[in-house]
């Protein structure tokens, strides 16, 4: 073979060889991971509310009322629920969906509501304070739930629809939080409850709920003057 011929062949084969060594690697093309987004979106508030109905809030001078949604605007959202198979087992539609309050203090005329608008919803209120005497001469057996002089109020709150069947109930996931008695101060204490399996008083002061999470359990001290919590997890149940 030709010297000539011997050179180009291997100034070729050097120069294959160099290219094929610095040619990058080819990197994969996985997809990257996407946080799923567990914050669900908060249904519109209602078009049409209603008020009725103010009461004593007792050994204050604060009446109180519940504001609703109209029933014909329930019994449409009731309605189309159905309509997308959906079962209530609680009997939604007979159940008054209330979203605020309405404070007003009976000397002053001074009022106020609970919550700045109506796109949640309160599943329960209690009255906490100093409970009634027993009476004598009235021995109804629910006067021992009465309340003689309310400190402050209790609330179950529901802020979204968190099981996607587009109505709020005590099914979604609720929070507990406590106002004065005006309404004024509201104060988340607990969040993200499923089921709240307890809720033991522990005199006026201070209440011990335990309430599940997810697939964990957890015991919160809640003190009602302060709004301070504890909360500590329960030990897993396997």
């Amino acid at each position: 073979m030709p010297k000539q011929l011997w050179k180009l062949i291997s100034v070729v084969g050097v120069v294959a060889t160099l290219s094929s060594c610095s040619k990058a690697p080819v990197a994969s093309t996985t997809s990257p991971q996407v946080a799923v987004n567990n914050s669900p979106t908060p249904l519109p508030a209602p078009k049409e509310v209603r008020m009725t109905g103010f009461q004593q809030i007792n050994g204050t001078p604060y009446l109180y009322a519940p504001i609703y949604v109209a029933a014909q605007e329930q019994r449409s959202i009731i309605k189309e629920i159905k309509s997308a198979s959906y079962e209530s087992s609680k009997g939604d539609e007979y159940t008054a969906d209330i979203r605020n309050y309405m404070f007003v203090h009976r000397d002053n005329l001074s009022a106020s509501k609970l919550l700045a608008n109506n796109s949640s919803r309160l599943i329960s209120l209690e009255q906490i304070g100093e409970p009634a005497p027993p009476d004598k001469s009235n021995p109804d057996p629910t006067r021992t739930n009465w309340v003689k002089t309310v400190k402050a109020l209790w609330h179950v709150r529901v802020l979204a629809d968190t099981n996607s069947d587009k109505i709020l109930n005590d099914l979604d996931r609720k929070q507990i939080g406590i106002s004065d008695v005006s309404g004024a101060n509201y104060t988340e204490v607990i969040k993200d409850i499923d089921k709240i399996l307890l809720v033991y008083p522990k005199g006026i002061d201070r209440r011990l709920v335990i309430y599940t999470s997810g697939n964990k359990r957890f015991v919160a001290n809640i003190e009602i003057p302060t709004r301070q919590v504890t909360i500590k997890e329960l030990p897993a149940l396997k």
